[in-house]
């Protein structure tokens, strides 16, 4: 890295998960999320993570690479929103049983595709 490279520069792409407090644990949702992840593969570093915001429980992926983050929001159908200030780009959906079950789903399709 040069010594001109910015925070921008180096910032990852976040593609958010926003749970409410009374739904499903969203530890679950978030190995889920991590393991669809790896059936991409990735082509950069990534974490997920779960955390406790001003909105409530959240999962956070955050990805090194956009392709990475963009191949995760298109599956889980994360639309754009404004962004943190230490992200690149920040794109949102809402985790509900709905979309916890479309995650396993499309888990076992990519699992059974590569078998």
């Amino acid at each position: 890295m040069s010594d001109s490279a910015t925070l921008e520069d180096i910032s990852p792409y976040l593609v958010l998960g926003q749970a409410d407090d009374g739904g499903q644990p969203i530890v679950e949702t978030a190995r889920a999320l991590h393991d669809l992840i790896v059936t991409f593969p990735p082509n950069g570093h990534y974490s997920v993570r779960t955390v406790e915001d001003e909105c409530g429980p959240a999962i956070h992926c955050a990805f090194e690479l956009k392709i990475d983050a963009d191949r995760l929001a298109a599956a889980v159908g994360a639309i754009e929103i404004a962004r943190y200030e230490s992200y690149r780009s920040e794109r949102a959906f809402f985790v509900d049983e709905k979309v916890a079950r479309s995650i396993r789903r499309a888990l076992e399709l990519r699992r059974s595709a590569a078998n």
